[in-house]
């Protein structure tokens, strides 16, 4: 079976070997069935949309980029995706900006605390793959 692609799309670039990250609690969750790449703020993640063409987007919320507008660009590229995003900053109207994020097609909102285990239920639900 084709893995899933699944991309992660943050502040920093993570540097492969230097921590444990997202990507390898899920491969510990769930082996060989996602392809994990990363994007960060400071790269071109539209064109790393284009080229990797994933089937999951995870975002996590960040001041290096407008998250509405990013999802929208994204959403344009790739009508299907399936985008998950983690609300990482405080937002004093959490659910007005979950209500505007799942407006623009954003499949589940995460804040605060995120579980793998849900997370990896999350991304099996979004293919319909449950």
């Amino acid at each position: 079976m084709e893995k899933i692609r699944v991309l992660f799309i943050q502040e920093k670039k993570i540097k492969k070997g230097k921590m444990i990250t997202l990507g390898d609690l899920i491969e510990n969750e769930v082996p060989d069935t996602y392809q994990v790449d990363y994007v960060s703020a400071k790269e071109n993640i539209l064109d790393k949309v284009k080229t990797f063409e994933p089937k999951i987007i995870f975002i996590a919320q960040s001041t290096a980029y407008d998250i509405f507008s990013l999802i929208k660009k994204i959403k344009a590229i790739e009508p299907e995706v399936a985008v998950l995003v983690n609300l990482t900053t405080a937002v004093e109207t959490e659910q007005k900006t979950i209500d505007e994020l799942k407006e623009l097609g954003v499949y589940k909102c995460y804040s605060s605390v995120l579980s793998v285990d849900s997370l990896v239920h999350d991304m099996f639900v979004s293919l319909n793959m449950e």
